[in-house]
């Protein structure tokens, strides 16, 4: 009776909990100032996982947008893309950025100011002084994403211009501050 009780209850309570943080939505707190003023440190937000997975399904091709807050990992191999955590565990942490670029797309940084297929785009979310970073002319290649912080000033990002564009496995999905 009691073992018939625990399974039960582990499937009726813990399987739904499982499914709905690993494909529809879960917490997280946002760490370091890459994101300002957009973000800040110890805000919380709201991770959208089922855009991702309807769109990794074929259900939908709204997701990821342009200018759209995304979590995403460092791809891996890069440099950046694992950290130590307690009894130094190795991982790769998720990160919040603001995708610039899609597959196909041409992207080029001209002493701070972003160009996507020859077009400077306008930042209304940058308030503050941007680095004047250069990078020539890259064009992704298919499920390669290009993604750039808020915070520009130099050294205050680790993103695309460190690590190169991200691959479509390593988005988690958009994301939505709580207040």
């Amino acid at each position: 009776m009691l073992k018939r009780f625990l399974k039960e209850w582990v499937l009726l309570t813990f399987l739904p909990l499982y499914l709905l943080l690993t494909f529809v939505v879960t917490f997280g707190t946002v760490s370091g100032d890459s994101m300002a003023p957009t973000l800040h440190e110890g805000e919380r937000v709201l991770v959208l996982k089922y855009a991702r997975w309807f769109s990794a399904w074929g259900l939908s091709r709204s997701f990821p947008q342009y200018g759209q807050l995304l979590v995403l990992k460092a791809p891996e191999g890069s440099e950046y893309s694992i950290e130590k955590g307690w009894f130094g565990i190795e991982y790769r942490p998720y990160m919040v950025k603001r995708l610039i670029g899609k597959p196909g797309d041409r992207i080029e940084l001209r002493e701070g100011e972003v160009y996507l297929n020859g077009e400077k785009i306008p930042e209304p979310y940058i308030k503050t002084a941007r680095g004047a970073d250069s990078m020539p002319e890259v064009t992704l290649k298919s499920d390669e994403y290009f993604v750039l912080g808020d915070n520009r000033s130099t050294g205050s990002s680790v993103d695309s211009r460190y690590y190169g564009p991200v691959k479509f496995r390593d988005l988690a999905g958009p994301v939505v501050p709580l207040f």
